[in-house]
């Protein structure tokens, strides 16, 4: 007899497909189980290992033993004419049926209820990710909004500092606050595998913070914990909360390393809240650019600062404020009544307190790159942060300041791979997309990063900054049609934006339009000197250009002009001290690069 038909005699094909019906079947229900029960990642593995070790024993033991009325028998020991054989096969393919039948009940249910498909939309991230969504205010006044906010910030700047956690930015995170959509498909929208949400419920004397932490994939908690605490045990919560979802998330930190680096970096409760608020404040003053909001958030850390000393990151908003303020490119710009020499004096202060009071060589290293950078010792500033992003990889935030640094070194091949890695962010991370739009028309064609700030708007239509970004690039590259649309879609929006309306006017040749609107900005009170500079560029006036520059070159600060190293068509040539700290740091400007649409006419 053939070894084929022995085979089959011996009905080992029929185990075969038993088996593997059945093992395929345990590895689906093993599959669904495991999140469900939130068990370790390892046991679905270690069950599909068991089943393929034990499918050679199977087969053997087919070949090797027969059932019979007395029980397993070796098969050479049984006598043929009396097998039961024929009768075993008949019971094995049975219940191979009843097995597919079972199979196709558990496909239906997977389908209908544990299925990765979210509205269609593939997910594709990685598995070490996550977002922290706003904490929900339960407080029964409803006014604990500035603390629920600030807690998940901070829990989000915490895990942030894990080098092998990828965490959405607060910005991209805190845009689906009141969201109610199915947390999966936030999560594929974000490009996250893990989300974090919670409340906060806080009276006067107490405080419980409710949290989970939820797997995209299949919707399931991986861990979730409860928190019913005196209100001044919020530092605590705080980082028990950071230290639990990193360890669930497997960081591979040393523990006692990790719980270093989520530290609060404040033991003072009330430090900690005003500085919280201090947060709130910010954010507003940037979404509204309301004056008010950025003296409040300047009164809050300074009283943080009071309460804490050694409190780094009050310092550091503190300085960051204080930039501000001496920056004419900012949004903030002008709000304090202080001289430049004053802000000055005050920026060094705090960023030097923050730099002395940070409690990890690291992100002291990210200070000190931050203060360089301001103070335009720029090889110095690219060296820290090239040193930071070594440790801390994923921060797109310190890629976004290498790319500005090496512009301003005119290091392209620094700035080439650093924005990739900007551009690569900002397809999830709504502020990375925005910074990517800050320089990609510069580096690249501009038509393709005008096509990129197309598409980021299809994700975030209703961001100021992209719609301006984007626009601006479209002007660079001449689409001026498209560039109209946006125009709109602002002003519907947001609003009279001067320099939105004046690439706009000079797009289409509206030379009478842009002289109105640069009157408008010479009348208001501070001067937007950055939107009356670009005019004046527009309106091909270069000597009116450097004219309303030459008093921040003559009597401030060489970092207030050295703002303006960030564009490409800034020539710094007319301005003598900004040239003295270029040849100090042995820098070679490029050429100004000339706008791509002038209206020549006459100003006053």
């Amino acid at each position: 007899m053939s070894l084929f038909n022995e085979l089959k005699r011996r009905i080992v094909f029929r185990v075969a497909i038993a088996y593997l019906v059945s093992a395929w079947l345990l590895i689906q229900l093993t599959d669904i189980l495991v999140p469900m029960l939130t068990l370790p990642d390892w046991v679905d593995r270690l069950v599909l290992l068991m089943l393929l070790i034990l499918f050679v024993p199977v087969l053997i033991a087919a070949w090797a033993l027969e059932l019979t009325p007395d029980g397993i028998k070796l098969e050479k020991q049984v006598d043929r004419t009396a097998s039961i054989t024929p009768s075993t096969g008949k019971k094995i393919n049975a219940i191979t049926i009843g097995l597919l039948a079972l199979a196709v009940v558990v496909l239906l249910v997977d389908k209908m209820y544990f299925g990765d498909d979210v509205d269609s939309v593939a997910v594709t991230t990685v598995d070490k990710s996550i977002a922290v969504l706003p904490f929900a205010d339960l407080s029964q006044g409803q006014d604990q909004e500035w603390f629920a906010d600030g807690l998940a910030e901070e829990i989000l700047n915490a895990l942030a500092r894990a080098p092998d956690l990828l965490v959405a930015s607060r910005t991209s995170a805190f845009a689906y606050k009141g969201s109610d959509k199915d947390l999966r498909l936030i999560a594929t929208e974000l490009g996250v595998a893990h989300i974090l949400e919670g409340s906060v419920r806080r009276t006067t004397d107490r405080l419980r913070v409710t949290a989970q932490l939820i797997r995209a994939s299949d919707g399931f908690h991986l861990w979730s914990e409860n928190y019913d605490r005196d209100a001044a045990a919020i530092i605590e919560v705080q980082e028990d909360l950071a230290l639990k979802i990193a360890t669930a998330m497997q960081t591979t930190m040393d523990p006692e390393a990790l719980k270093k680096m989520l530290s609060a970096g404040t033991r003072s409760a009330d430090a900690y809240q005003h500085y919280l608020q201090g947060l709130t404040s910010i954010e507003v003053s940037f979404r509204d650019g309301f004056a008010e909001t950025t003296l409040q958030a300047l009164a809050f850390f300074e009283e943080a600062q009071r309460l804490d000393p050694a409190f780094s990151a009050a310092h550091l908003q503190l300085a960051r404020i204080w930039d501000g303020q001496s920056n004419p490119t900012n949004l903030t710009y002008g709000v304090v009544d202080n001289s430049l020499d004053e802000i000055e004096a005050n920026y060094l202060s705090a960023i030097d307190q923050a730099i002395a009071s940070a409690t990890n060589p690291v992100d002291r290293g990210a200070l000190e790159a931050e203060k360089s950078m301001r103070q335009l010792r720029l090889r110095r500033a690219e060296q820290l942060f090239q040193s930071y992003l070594r440790d801390r990889p994923n921060s797109w935030e310190a890629w976004s300041s290498l790319v500005f640094t090496a512009w301003q070194l005119n290091d392209m091949a620094v700035v080439s791979a650093a924005l990739e890695r900007v551009r690569i962010e900002g397809m999830t991370i709504r502020d990375a997309a925005d910074n990517y739009m800050n320089f990609a028309y510069r580096v690249i064609e501009p038509s393709m990063a005008a096509d990129y700030g197309l598409e980021a708007l299809q994700r975030w239509p209703e961001s100021s900054s992209l719609i301006y970004q984007t626009h601006r690039t479209l002007m660079w590259a001449r689409r001026a049609d498209e560039a109209a649309i946006l125009a709109r879609q602002y002003r519907d929006l947001f609003g009279f934006n001067a320099m939105v309306e004046a690439r706009q006017a000079c797009m289409e040749g509206r030379a009478e339009d842009l002289l109105a609107i640069l009157d408008g900005v010479l009348a208001e009170e501070p001067v937007q000197l950055f939107d009356a500079w670009a005019i004046y560029l527009l309106l091909d006036d270069k000597a009116a250009a450097e004219a309303i520059l030459r008093p921040l070159d003559e009597g401030a600060p060489v970092n207030v002009l050295g703002n303006w190293l960030n564009y490409q068509q800034f020539d710094p040539r007319p301005f003598p001290k900004l040239m003295a700290m270029l040849q100090r740091e042995g820098i070679q400007r490029p050429p100004p690069v000339p706008m791509p649409y002038t209206c020549p006419v006459t100003t006053k």
